[in-house]
């Protein structure tokens, strides 16, 4: 338990709130020198305790989440964030007896056992609907040297290299020797840190024409914002903090956060409510754009969709993005029979329908673009990637993690977004109902950010860059590497015992 404990500890410290990402360099460590004094039958339970540290430290917050909105006592929602983390908690599992198999004498271990973990969080991306939550790679969101390796690789190439060099490194402890197990690797290091470092000097030389947008907080606690009776006063919030903005600032776009009106934002029955935002377009003449949900108040039967909603200068909807990737528990109940019990969290805002697909907006009377995603949706690097195929001139996420309160989970968050910047090579602009809202740039540069549960309005200048990174135009091309590398070795290591 204590080399498994100790490398969940050190990874949690690597990662939001804390962020001593110089820790995941190590935090792997404790896992690949225990299998040393540890019968080759015990590595999986080695590694499934070890991912249940892990595993707590991306998502102990959940259980405060289920009993505060999901109706759920002490130990109904302790007990269901202790079965997400036993699942979270399988991949390391896997990857401590995969790497059992492998040998530790060998040069190749390390590459090895890099690509087995790297292909094992590629799975978390889809593997039921997908929860690849504060993946290994993420720990590095304020290392900007090394966080532009996305830019070619995306998170997957960041985590290969940590888990790389924390595999090296313990064989060379093991076998007290330096150049034949971590040479190699720390040379691997050391140019794409002078290479991080040569492409944000070369990022920040450019000029790129810029774009003023208004954000609003509008900081509304989740057991509030559901409230029917609190919709008028919801509505009269938000054009107030609309109103201010302007007045101070002046932006050429303003952006509400995910759901900023919970309501029907389409249907007539909304209509004293949405009327007076609509209207501050025209007035102010700047276009919007709202978070709000479309779906048909006299039939529950009809679909309902999670979408922002672009009004222009004369108070038309001419445009519009829904949320396509939902959220699990939050937006719709998977597997029903099984979670009845977790209907709670989705009682009052519904049960979602994924839209279509991820699109580009254009800024009205400009030929200007941006591609939106909502929420949950910065998690997963290939929706980023699908917007890139538009070739948008900036990103725009909206979120709502009131659902978080003051845990980890809104930083954690935060990271992720961070690291979507730097794969699409575009600023991403976010707006968050009660925080992380601010700016960041296509080198992953946090130009701005807010505070959590305080109502703010703030403008900033977004650089608009065209052009494509090699991740956003190709893709998971290491994926397909550390396959065919594992491929290889397996297909040797049979040719070689026959």
């Amino acid at each position: 338990f204590v080399p498994a404990l100790f490398s969940g500890l050190i990874f949690t410290l690597s990662i939001p709130k804390f962020d001593y990402y110089y820790f995941a360099w190590i935090c792997l460590l404790p896992l690949l020198l225990a299998r040393h004094w540890l019968p080759t039958a015990q590595h999986f339970s080695l590694g499934l305790v070890a991912g249940f540290a892990w595993g707590a430290g991306r998502a102990y917050w959940i259980s405060e989440t289920l009993q505060l909105y999901g109706a759920l006592s002490l130990p109904e929602a302790f007990s269901t964030t202790l079965l997400l983390i036993l699942y979270m908690a399988l991949y390391v599992a896997a990857f401590t007896a995969a790497c059992s198999r492998l040998d530790f004498t060998s040069p190749l271990f390390a590459w090895s056992a890099a690509s087995i973990w790297t292909l094992l969080e590629w799975v978390q991306n889809w593997m039921i609907s997908g929860f690849p939550w504060q993946l290994l790679g993420y720990s590095q969101y304020l290392n900007l040297p090394l966080l532009q390796l996305s830019a070619i690789t995306g998170v997957y190439g960041l985590s290969f290299l940590i888990a790389l060099v924390n595999a090296a490194l313990a064989q060379a402890l093991w076998h007290r020797t330096v150049s034949t197990y971590l040479a190699l690797p720390l040379l691997l290091l050391g140019s794409l840190h002078l290479w991080g470092l040569y492409r944000l000097n070369a990022m920040d030389q450019q000029r790129p024409p810029t774009l003023k947008v208004g954000i609003i907080q509008g900081n509304i606690s989740q057991d509030r914002k559901w409230k029917v009776n609190r919709l008028n006063w919801t509505s009269n919030h938000y054009a107030e903090l609309t109103r201010k903005l302007a007045t101070a600032e002046q932006p050429e776009l303003i952006i509400y956060p995910e759901t900023a009106l919970p309501l029907y934002f389409n249907d007539a029955f909304y209509a004293p409510y949405t009327d007076p935002i609509i209207a501050l377009a025209p007035e102010l003449d700047i276009p919007i754009l709202l978070g709000s949900l479309h779906g048909d108040v006299q039939n529950r039967q009809a679909p309902t969709y999670n979408r922002a909603f672009l009004i222009d200068t004369s108070g038309e909807v001419v445009d519009f993005a829904d949320k396509v990737h939902l959220v699990p528990f939050g937006e719709f109940l998977p597997f029903p029979w099984i979670f009845q019990y977790l209907e709670g969290l989705t009682a009052e805002s519904g049960t979602f329908t994924h839209g279509d697909q991820h699109k580009a907006l254009d800024l009205p009377d400009s030929d200007i673009s941006f591609g939106v995603f909502i929420c949950y949706e910065s998690i997963f690097p290939e929706i980023t990637r699908a917007l890139m195929q538009h070739n948008p001139d900036f990103l725009v996420n909206t979120t709502n993690d009131a659902w978080f309160g003051t845990t980890a989970a809104p930083h954690q968050h935060w990271a992720q977004v961070v690291l979507r910047a730097v794969e699409s090579g575009r600023a991403v602009v976010r707006a968050a109902n009660t925080g992380i809202s601010g700016l960041v740039q296509p080198s992953g540069r946090i130009a701005h950010a807010s505070g959590l549960f305080s109502t703010e309005t703030f403008s900033v200048n977004v650089p608009l860059h065209q052009g494509q990174t090699i991740y956003a135009r190709f893709g998971d091309v290491l994926l397909v590497i550390c396959a065919l590398f594992l491929s290889l070795i397996i297909y040797w290591q049979k040719m070689h015992r026959a």
